[in-house]
């Protein structure tokens, strides 16, 4: 194979190539018309070159005939294409002078089709065959010069000056050197073809025809920049592929992170209404993975009582400042309903028009739930419940602290919790609020004070509150629980009245007992006295006194009032009489009774009071307010000798038991000091006592009506300490006159 035809042949593959590599660009992009241009530009390039090598290669002037009319086919093709293709991809040729250079050529084409034998000659005689300067044979035309070739310069002369006009266009644009190269060069080398086609066709020269050579040069001059723009879109497109999939793998990566926290990423593309989810969201809103996402379907998900709040935020966030914030309920498919936290940030372009949200989502189910239960549990909670924060402002209060304190939530939740409190105790409370919050700790407020809080209306009740502290997310808050005491305040004033009454009717029984008694032994002495004594006045009024009578009657009135001293010494004797009235009862209900009485008090002196009551046991006979009266004394006994006892050792034991030998037992025991061994055998003397304040009776009239109902009073000192008082009482004992 010669030279000549390796070599245009080479040069017209390589046109191929890049033509088909251009027509396959345009047809996966077809709005690039460039990709097209500049693909029928190289076509017209590699038709030209193998037509040309045809032209070499005739062996007969109707081959060569043949050859030289097609080659205008493909040529026009390469100029037509190549003046369109700069003006649409560079952006630099006139319009005007691409539809010039587009008439002028197809006229050639028409033309050439209807001359004998083509523009350049008249008539072709022959063939003659030259050789190259290396010996290589080639074959040129024999004939007239044609007046027609003059419309080929016409041609040519268009060409050029479309290509000056593109060198103008950029040099105004400042690529200087582009305009040079472009102007002089492609310029130069065209006139330079044309004047060696024209002296080889007339004979001149010797040389082989080279126009095919040029206009390839020229489609790779004006072609390197789309071709080297593809190879870039060819790198930047496996880079972004090697960059999107390391991008996949960190959303993978970040997808599995916000999955693993229950997060969940969205983005909200504004201008297409795309929203792109991971698929838990999508889950959310009812979407799946492959459906398509936006904002209508978005709001169609969300429970109807929040879509408006959460238009509203959205609609701030991309008017405002770009930060969307709201809490919302989504429904799913499944009629479930779940609370969603969502935060944004809107991006905005440079003219502040809002391009997309991105933003993160969270279920909080969960914790709307403890929410909802934490809010019911306060609500049905018997005392007021306030929540305070660190500044003192109230954030929280129940329907009971509304009955309290006469406020509606409305007008306490913002408030100071000073104003709850009484004028004459607010100087200090903030500095108890204070110290709270220093450390915070589960506590009683104002122990071993008496509390009281101030109504909307100004007026004062006692309460008891605890203090527990609340860690949050926005801080600590201090739970307040305010307990109103009147009615426990009435109680223990009623209880006091009880007590006294029950004291007040246990002296008045006891009086009454030795009002009888006295009655009953004095009336016989004092009877006898005064019949003794109006005797001797009668004896006196006769006249005739006898001094034996008148010693006699004194003597009766000496004895009789010697037995009325000894009814006055026999008082202990009348306390020991049993009363009028008595009735059968069970001695656990008489404790329980006073437990109820006295549960006030042991409160107040922090006291634990509890029983150890036999169950079942018979009744006895005797006054309920009496043994009321004596668990009293004994109880309060108890109490006053634990005052030096410390708090967690102080506790009263009521015991009841039944031994089974037809009596029943029953004992209070405490844990204070004990009986002293020096009092032991005085302790129930009457005007005995070991208390500074004590008068001494107590103990002597508890003994007294336990021994008149026929019972027995002891006392002893525990093995583990403190005091044991203890009687005993027969069952069913009969009612005596």
């Amino acid at each position: 194979m010669s030279w000549i035809t390796v070599v245009w042949s080479m040069a017209s593959a390589v046109c191929l190539t890049l033509a088909a590599i251009h027509f396959a660009i345009w047809l996966k992009r077809r709005r690039e018309s460039a990709h097209l241009l500049f693909a029928l530009s190289a076509l017209g390039a590699a038709g030209s070159g193998f037509i040309e090598l045809m032209m070499l290669k005739a062996t007969t002037v109707s081959g060569y005939v043949t050859a030289l009319r097609l080659s205008y086919l493909p040529l026009t093709l390469l100029l037509i294409a190549m003046a369109w293709y700069a003006c649409k991809y560079f952006g630099c040729g006139r319009p005007i002078l691409a539809v010039v250079i587009t008439v002028t050529w197809a006229l050639v084409i028409v033309v050439d089709a209807f001359a004998p034998f083509g523009l350049n000659l008249k008539e072709i005689y022959s063939l003659r065959i030259a050789q190259t300067p290396w010996g290589e044979s080639f074959a040129l035309p024999r004939g007239d010069s044609s007046p027609l070739h003059h419309l080929l310069n016409l041609a040519d002369v268009t060409l050029i000056i479309f290509v000056l006009d593109v060198s103008v266009t950029i040099w105004k644009r400042g690529n200087r050197r582009a305009a040079i190269y472009v102007g002089v060069g492609i310029t130069g080398a065209v006139i330079a073809v044309v004047v060696l086609a024209r002296l080889t066709d007339a004979g001149v020269l010797q040389v082989p025809h080279i126009v095919t050579f040029v206009y390839m040069v020229s489609v790779y001059i004006v072609g390197y920049p789309l071709s080297a723009e593809v190879l870039r879109s060819a790198q930047l497109e496996r880079q972004l592929q090697v960059s999107e999939a390391k991008l996949s793998e960190t959303e993978r990566r970040m997808t599995l992170a916000a999955e693993a926290a229950h997060l969940t990423l969205w983005e909200w593309d504004i201008l297409r209404d795309e929203i792109w989810a991971t698929n838990e969201r999508r889950g959310d809103s009812g979407v799946n993975s492959l459906e398509k996402l936006d904002f209508n379907r978005f709001l169609h998900s969300l429970h109807p009582d929040d879509r408006h709040g959460v238009t509203a935020a959205m609609t701030k966030a991309v008017k405002g400042d770009g930060v969307y914030e709201s809490k919302h309920r989504i429904v799913r498919p499944n009629g479930k309903t779940f609370w969603i936290a969502a935060r944004g940030r809107v991006e905005f372009d440079q003219q502040r028009n809002p391009v997309r949200m991105r933003g993160i989502s969270m279920d909080i189910t969960a914790q709307k739930h403890a929410e909802e239960k934490f809010r019911l549990t306060v609500e049905a909670s018997p005392n007021g419940i306030i929540l305070v924060d660190k500044e003192g402002h109230i954030v929280l209060v129940n329907s009971q602290t509304e009955k309290l304190f006469g406020y509606t939530r409305e007008e306490i939740i913002g408030r100071s919790v000073e104003d709850l409190v009484p004028r004459r105790f607010r100087p200090a409370h903030p500095s108890y609020r204070r110290a709270f919050f220093q450390e915070p700790t589960a506590r009683a407020m104002g122990a071993g004070r008496e509390l009281f809080a101030r109504r909307k209306d100004g007026t004062e009740f006692p309460v008891e509150i605890g203090l527990a502290p609340i860690e949050t997310p926005e801080g600590t808050f201090v739970l307040s629980a305010v307990v109103d005491i009147t009615a426990r305040k009435e109680a223990e004033l009623e209880a006091q009245r009880h007590r006294t009454e029950v004291a007040h009717l246990s002296r008045v029984a006891l009086m009454s007992e030795m009002s009888t008694s006295l009655a009953h032994e004095l009336n016989q002495p004092l009877s006898g006295i005064v019949s003794n004594a109006a005797a001797g006045q009668r004896f006196i009024d006769r006249g005739d006194v006898s001094l034996e009578e008148i010693r006699e009657i004194l003597g009766d009135i000496v004895a009789d009032g010697r037995r009325a001293g000894d009814v006055v010494r026999g008082i202990r004797a009348m306390v020991k009489k049993d009363l009028a009235i008595r009735q059968q009862m069970n001695l656990n209900d008489v404790v329980t009774k006073v437990v109820q009485i006295v549960s006030p008090d042991a409160l107040l002196r922090s006291c634990e009071l509890e029983t150890s009551l036999q169950p079942n046991l018979p009744p006895i006979t005797g006054d309920p307010i009496q043994f009321q009266q004596v668990l009293l004394n004994l109880v309060l006994n108890a109490f006053d000798a634990m005052r030096d006892t410390p708090v967690g050792h102080r506790k009263v034991t009521i015991a009841t038991e039944w031994n089974g030998d037809g009596a029943v037992r029953a004992s209070v025991r405490d844990y204070g000091a004990g009986i002293p061994e020096q009092a032991r055998h005085h302790i129930f003397d009457p005007f005995f006592t070991t208390k500074k304040e004590g008068l001494g009776m107590g103990l002597a009239i508890v003994r007294s009506i336990i021994e008149s109902h026929g019972g027995t009073m002891a006392a002893d000192n525990p093995n583990d300490g403190g005091a044991r008082f203890y009687f005993t009482l027969p069952v069913k004992i009969g009612l005596s006159s």
